[in-house]
């Protein structure tokens, strides 16, 4: 091969090196942190259809709901269904939210790509006073499988959240919500054990 030929091919394949090493920087959704995504709505056959858990938490209150395959796919749009409390389960984004206490509301898909990681998603009430903001900061605080939030239009002062587990609060302080986190944290009710909840998507303000 001689100099010209080889030169060539060197100018050919430098650019596609140089923006393969670029793509990262470039695509702020770079798929290091997210699971790979369905094409279609067809049940996810690893997650099989199951039955609601019993509460086995002997929390009062806690509502549970079946289990179906199709609630594990990722979607590139979720739709946010009007209501006041947060659905339980749920077709997600292929990123989680990173759990940690935020002060905005997060994104649903991404909410519930968490739950199903094992994560306990406590919401709050916009009105709440700061002071029950701060004592529930404080319920929650370190733990890592913990996602706190404001819910928009949420009426109730808290709801606790687990992937097709629910606890309504309708007053404060209540005793059922260490309970309820200390039980659904990464608890019996996830769906993939060993998950994590970081290094995905949110920048949580502790």
């Amino acid at each position: 091969m001689n100099r010209k030929a080889l030169l060539l091919i060197v100018m050919l394949i430098l650019p596609a090196l140089a923006c393969k090493a670029l793509a990262p920087i470039l695509n702020p959704t770079q798929e290091t942190h997210v699971e790979d995504p369905s094409d279609t709505m067809l049940p996810d056959t690893s997650f099989p259809d199951r039955d609601a858990l019993p509460n086995s938490s002997g929390i009062d209150g806690v509502q549970t709901f079946p289990d179906k395959s199709y609630y594990h796919n990722h979607i590139e749009v979720v739709e946010v269904p009007n209501s006041d409390i947060p659905p339980a389960f749920g077709a997600h984004y292929s990123a989680w939210q990173n759990c940690g206490i935020y002060d905005q509301p997060v994104e649903l898909g991404n909410a519930l790509h968490s739950l199903e990681h094992g994560a306990v998603w406590l919401t709050y009430s916009s009105s709440l006073p700061a002071e029950d903001v701060e004592y529930l900061r404080s319920l929650v605080r370190g733990n890592d499988f913990v996602l706190m939030s404001p819910y928009s239009n949420q009426v109730k002062p808290v709801i606790l959240t687990a992937w097709t587990i629910q606890l309504v609060i309708d007053s404060l302080p209540d005793d059922r919500i260490e309970k309820f986190i200390a039980y659904y944290a990464n608890g019996p009710q996830n769906p993939e054990p060993g998950a994590p909840c970081d290094g995905a998507i949110g920048f949580p303000i502790e």
